[in-house]
């Protein structure tokens, strides 16, 4: 009997013992998993991040563009339209001095639509919420953006309003 007891104490040591191990070898898969799970997490942030930076380092970028833009395209149009104003009184003079020569009221309406487009086409860009490129047969080509566009503008979705 003794022997019996001997092994049944021995026994239940060595399972002891075995459950012991088992129990810290739980402890660290368990332990190795969290950290697997750690820095998948910290890995997504930092790239979700990163995406976030590069987001808004683009538009800033596309914000200052427009600026640049706008600032050039304000001094384009105060450049033109001071002639363009001299062109429309003469035509406006021309008009009246040739009330029975249709032919040429014809001609000086045509110059006349051609000064009021570009006039147009300056304070649309003045007033341009932003720009798009344009593919044309000839190559691409920018055009302006109203705040009336169903797009999305840059100033909807630059610093001042996110």
């Amino acid at each position: 009997m003794e022997f019996y007891r001997d092994f049944k104490a021995h026994s239940f040591e060595h399972g002891l013992d075995i459950l012991n191990s088992f129990d810290a070898l739980l402890w660290m898969w368990l332990l190795a998993y969290a950290l697997v799970k750690v820095i998948e997490f910290r890995t997504k942030a930092n790239e979700a991040q990163k995406k976030h930076l590069e987001q808004q380092q683009e538009l800033e970028l596309q914000q200052t563009q427009l600026n640049t833009m706008h600032e050039v395209v304000r001094g384009l149009q105060h450049d033109i339209n001071n002639p363009l104003t001299i062109v429309l009184a003469y035509l406006r003079r021309a008009e009246k001095a040739a009330e029975n020569h249709p032919e040429i009221i014809k001609n000086l309406d045509e110059v006349k639509e051609g000064a009021e487009r570009i006039a147009k086409a300056l304070r649309d860009y003045s007033e341009a919420k932003g720009v798009q490129t344009v593919k044309s047969p000839v190559g691409e080509f920018s055009q302006p953006k109203k705040s009336d566009d169903i797009t999305r503008t840059m100033d909807e979705t630059g610093p001042q309003g996110s």
